[in-house]
C-alpha cells in the first residue's frame, strides 16, 4: 500500500481506483471474480458481490473496509464512497476488457481522470523481497515437478499425457494453479514456439520440449527445458549449444542500468553469430510476477531509456526453431542485483539425452 500512496503524492490525486484483475490482486492480495480497490490518501475500499463477501473479509488485512455491491448497483455505490472521500482527481488502470472500460470511463465522468496503467505497471515491475519469495516458491514446485516428470519420460508417450501428468504433479506439490496452459512438444512440433501438447507420441531421436510453471500465493514461474530422447543427432546438439551459450552469455551481462533492448542484442548476437539469427523468432524475456506476462520486457523493440532496475524479476528464454527438425529454447528466471543476476532456476541446463 505503500507504493500506491507514494503514487498518488507523485501524480497528486485523491485516490487510485483499480478494475484490472492483476492490478487488484497486487494491491490487496486477494481477487474476487467481481471486484475493484480503491485506495485513497486515508482509506482503503474493496468492492466485490455477496459470493466473495466472506472470503474478502478473512483474507483481506483489517485496513481494508469491504464494500457489497452487484452490477446493478456498483456504479451508484463507488460513486457514493468517491464522493464520501472528497475525491476530485483520481487514477485509474485502463488495461481492462472494452466493457469494464466503458464502465470505469462512464463511472468517472464527474471526477478529473488520470490514466495510471503505466505507472502500476513500473510499480509491479520491482518486486519486494516477500514477492521474490513467492516466486522463488513457486519455482521450487515446478523445478521438484520437472525432476518427478521424468521417470514417465517413455517411448510412445504422448505430448498431452505429459503435459497432463506435470500438471498434476505440481497441483499435488503445492501449487495453487498454473503460470500457463503447459507446452510439451516433441520433435517437428517443438518448432512452433507455442505449441499446444497433441496426441504426438514420443519417438527415439525426438526433442522434448516443455515450458511449464507455477503459481502460488498469487505469484507465477515460468521455465522450458529441453531434453532429447534416446539418441541425438549432430544437428540438434549444435543448436542445443548455440541456444545454451545464449542463455549464458546474456545472464551474465545482466546488469541494473541495462537497457531492455541490450540484453536481447547480446543474446541474438551471439545467435546470429552461429548462423540461426533468423530462427530466434521471438524476444529475449519477460518479467514474471502476479501475471506471467507483465513488464518489464527485454525486446529489441523497447527504447533505450527503458533500464533494467534492482528486483525486477525476469526470464531469459533464447531459442532457435527450425521447421521439420524442431526447437530448442533454454529459459531461467533471474532477479536483477547490481552488477549482476540471481539465476532463481536451479535446473541444470546442460544436454540431457533421456533414455
Amino acid at each position: 500500500m505503500n507504493k500506491y500512496r507514494k503514487l498518488i503524492d507523485r501524480l497528486n490525486v485523491d485516490a487510485v481506483l483499480n478494475a484490472a484483475p492483476s492490478n487488484v490482486r497486487y494491491s490487496t492480495g486477494f481477487l474476487a471474480d467481481y471486484c475493484y480497490a480503491l485506495t485513497t490518501r486515508t482509506a482503503q475500499y474493496y468492492f466485490t458481490d455477496g459470493r466473495f463477501i466472506i472470503e474478502a473479509k478473512r483474507d483481506l488485512s483489517d485496513d481494508w473496509i469491504v464494500v457489497e455491491i452487484t452490477p446493478a448497483t456498483s456504479s451508484k455505490v463507488i460513486s457514493s464512497v468517491l464522493c464520501e472521500n472528497n475525491i476530485n482527481k483520481i487514477a485509474f488502470d485502463s488495461d481492462v476488457m472494452h466493457s469494464e472500460y466503458l464502465f470505469i470511463k462512464h463511472l468517472l465522468l464527474p471526477f478529473e481522470c488520470y490514466d495510471a496503467s503505466k505507472e502500476m505497471a513500473k510499480i509491479r515491475s520491482i518486486k519486494s523481497n516477500a514477492e521474490i519469495d513467492k516466486i522463488k516458491k513457486s519455482q521450487n514446485i515446478a523445478e521438484l515437478a520437472l525432476d518427478n516428470l521424468k521417470q514417465y519420460i517413455k517411448l510412445g508417450v504422448s505430448e498431452r499425457e505429459l503435459a497432463a501428468r506435470l500438471e498434476y504433479i505440481m497441483k499435488i506439490g503445492g501449487a495453487d494453479a498454473l503460470s500457463f496452459d503447459t507446452i510439451v512438444a516433441f520433435g517437428e512440433n517443438s518448432a512452433i514456439a507455442h505449441a499446444k501438447p497433441s496426441d504426438r507420441k514420443l519417438k527415439v531421436g525426438d526433442i522434448i520440449l516443455i515450458d511449464f510453471g507455477a503459481k502460488c500465493d498469487g505469484y507465477c514461474s515460468d521455465m522450458t527445458r529441453c531434453f532429447v530422447f534416446g539418441e541425438c543427432s549432430d544437428a540438434i546438439k549444435r543448436i542445443y549449444n548455440c541456444v545454451l551459450g545464449a542463455n549464458e552469455i546474456a545472464i551474465a551481462s545482466i546488469r541494473s542500468g541495462m537497457p531492455y533492448a541490450e540484453a536481447d542484442r547480446i543474446a541474438r548476437n551471439y545467435i546470429i553469430g552461429f548462423g540461426y539469427g533468423e530462427c530466434f523468432t521471438h524476444s529475449l524475456g519477460h518479467g514474471v510476477g502476479v501475471d506471467i506476462h507483465e513488464a518489464p520486457y527485454l525486446s529489441s523493440k523497447c527504447n533505450s531509456s527503458e533500464v533494467l532496475i534492482d528486483n525486477m524479476v525476469v526470464t531469459v528464454e533464447p531459442g532457435i526453431y527450425i521447421e521439420g527438425l524442431g526447437g530448442i529454447r533454454i529459459e531461467d528466471m533471474i532477479v536483477v542485483s547490481g552488477a549482476r543476476a540471481i539465476n532463481l532456476t536451479t535446473s541444470h541446463k546442460k544436454l540431457e539425452i533421456i533414455n
